[in-house]
């Protein structure tokens, strides 16, 4: 098993994470089935729209704790953060809008799948945060960037910088998410948002994507980039190592700053 499961209604591809045991928290086989479960339908002509969810309570936890931080010999961390950041450039660069359906949690990486979306709807029960400090590390999809340029500069410094967690209407009002419905209506929702787009003109809605996008698009792809030499660097302090052990051994961590 992979974690994903693909299927098409109409016109949309529906990609669902599919682990919902953890919350679709993503190891590496889950990270790379998505992956090729966005290719597969972008270059998929008979789709027009893509419609991202999970199965269970939540969305996606984000980086399964057990990969944190696991890489193959020889691999080092720069490299492994640039191959995923490609990835995810790959999502964000979708000429066919993805619609994300948010319910339960979107945490970390996968609150940050569903920033690279072009349009998300929540349930009620929806939180969404980006808890990478307490890991000793920060955002590297996009969190800082893309959460400043939805919400502002002061509520993105408070997501990374306490790691609480948003809930739906929070985020409404925040312009982090588009709409808020009832958990049992969300699926049906979003896919009636993911079809009415997916009845438009391909080619118009490839344009608007990219008229629309470059008014931040490139100060993102930057930033992005950025947060790859900010946690290749912190992935090697003494704090990192602090917070990995005391998520070892179930206590409060002890940061020194250094």
């Amino acid at each position: 098993m992979d974690g994903i499961r693909y299927e098409t209604k109409g016109r949309v591809a529906i990609i669902s994470l599919d682990r919902p045991e953890k919350h679709n928290a993503m190891d590496s086989e889950m990270s790379d089935a998505f992956a090729n479960a966005i290719v597969r339908a972008q270059d998929d002509r008979e789709i027009r729209s893509i419609l991202l969810r999970g199965e269970g309570k939540s969305f996606c936890s984000g980086r399964d704790t057990a990969a944190l931080g696991v890489r193959r010999a020889g691999v080092s961390d720069f490299e492994h953060v640039s191959k995923s950041q490609s990835r995810k450039f790959n999502l964000i660069d979708s000429q066919k809008p993805v619609i994300a359906a948010l319910r339960g949690h979107a945490v970390g990486g996968g609150f940050e799948i569903a920033l690279h979306c072009d349009m998300r709807v929540a349930s009620e029960t929806a939180r969404m945060s980006l808890p990478e400090i307490d890991h000793g590390i920060i955002t590297d999809g996009g969190g800082s960037v893309i959460t400043t340029a939805l919400a502002g500069a002061s509520r993105a410094k408070y997501m990374l910088m306490t790691c609480d967690a948003v809930g739906a209407q929070q985020a409404l009002q925040w312009g982090l998410v588009d709409f808020v419905v009832p958990d049992e209506e969300l699926d049906e929702f979003a896919l009636d948002l993911a079809t009415k787009v997916a009845a438009r003109p391909p080619i118009h809605l490839a344009m608007a994507k990219v008229l629309i996008d470059g008014l931040h698009g490139e100060s993102i792809r930057r930033g992005i980039r950025e947060e790859l030499i900010a946690i290749t660097a912190l992935y090697k302090t003494e704090d990192r190592q602090e917070a990995k052990a005391a998520r070892a051994e179930k206590r409060k961590p002890e940061f020194k700053g250094s």
